[in-house]
């Protein structure tokens, strides 16, 4: 298998994770602050990529680089990810990954004029499709859901698409010269740091903790943020190193059609014509993407 088709590959592979996070989440939340959820996942994130490290290596890192993948971590993960679950909290996961879909095709255009990528015509054309075929699928799933959903649940939503948005096009710059596996380790335990920082300075470190007596919780959280570790965060460098931002992001943002089966299987909802039709155009613009 070529490096593309690893990054391919891996843009699909996060996508997946990030959905079925979306949905172990949006569970925890109900019993979670956004911002212990933030701290207690970054924890646990860090101490999995060290051990991981300790098989695949660390290697020394040149000093712009590492300052790239730490302010990307503080923007990408104590910003974004905090932003996630306050949004996460007022917006089900269909609402909220309609606006991360902005934040996809956002990224899209950074790293245009940003990064100078040039994705070829029947990548735009792809990139498109997939992009339309996203928004076919959730306008079939939120014909009602919208107009119950809060606007602070939006801004907080807007929020988080615009620092992940930056955050992964500094966090390209900063791969060039690092291991996926490093970088990822790098950016977790910065934004980490930063949630860490904030909440011995404001105190509440003793009431995030709270919830986390209740062992069952506990399990089900440590479950969730393997998912989200390597599946969503991992896999998403291993993407945007092998393949131009634009796609890897594109691919990305493929969360909604994986949302979709893991409702009608696990929640048992039905799947409306335009859910169908729209995961069609968008396999058809993932195709186009492969090819390209």
């Amino acid at each position: 298998m070529d490096l593309r088709a690893i990054g391919i590959a891996a843009a699909l592979g996060s996508a997946a994770s990030w959905a079925i996070g979306s949905i172990l989440f949006k569970q925890l939340g109900e019993h979670i602050p956004p911002l212990a959820m933030t701290l207690a996942k970054g924890a646990v994130s860090v101490i999995l990529l060290s051990l991981a490290l300790v098989f695949t290596g660390y290697n020394d890192i040149q000093s712009q680089a590492l300052i790239l993948l730490i302010f990307s971590g503080l923007l990408g993960i104590s910003l974004g990810d905090t932003f996630f679950f306050e949004a996460l909290q007022d917006l089900g996961p269909h609402a909220l990954v309609m606006l991360l879909m902005i934040g996809e095709v956002l990224t899209v255009f950074l790293a245009v004029f940003l990064l100078g990528e040039t994705p070829t015509l029947i990548a735009w054309f792809g990139i498109a499709l997939v992009i339309f075929g996203i928004g076919v699928v959730l306008s079939a799933k939120l014909s009602g859901e919208m107009q119950f959903s809060k606007w602070r649940g939006i801004a907080f939503g807007l929020l988080s698409v615009l620092c992940m948005s930056i955050s992964m096009i500094v966090a390209k710059k900063g791969l060039e010269s690092v291991s996926t596996i490093q970088a990822t380790f790098i950016r977790m335990l910065s934004g980490t740091t930063g949630i860490l920082f904030f909440g011995t300075v404001t105190q509440r470190l003793g009431r995030w903790m709270i919830p986390f007596r209740d062992r069952n919780l506990v399990y089900f959280f440590l479950v969730s943020v393997c998912v989200i570790t390597f599946g969503g965060f991992w896999l998403s460098l291993v993407a945007i190193k092998y393949v131009d931002v634009s796609v890897a992001n594109t691919l990305g943002s493929t969360e909604p059609l994986f949302i979709l089966p893991l409702a009608a299987i696990f929640l048992k909802e039905k799947i409306a014509f335009r859910s169908v039709l729209g995961t069609i155009l968008t396999l058809i613009g993932i195709i186009c993407i492969c090819v390209s």
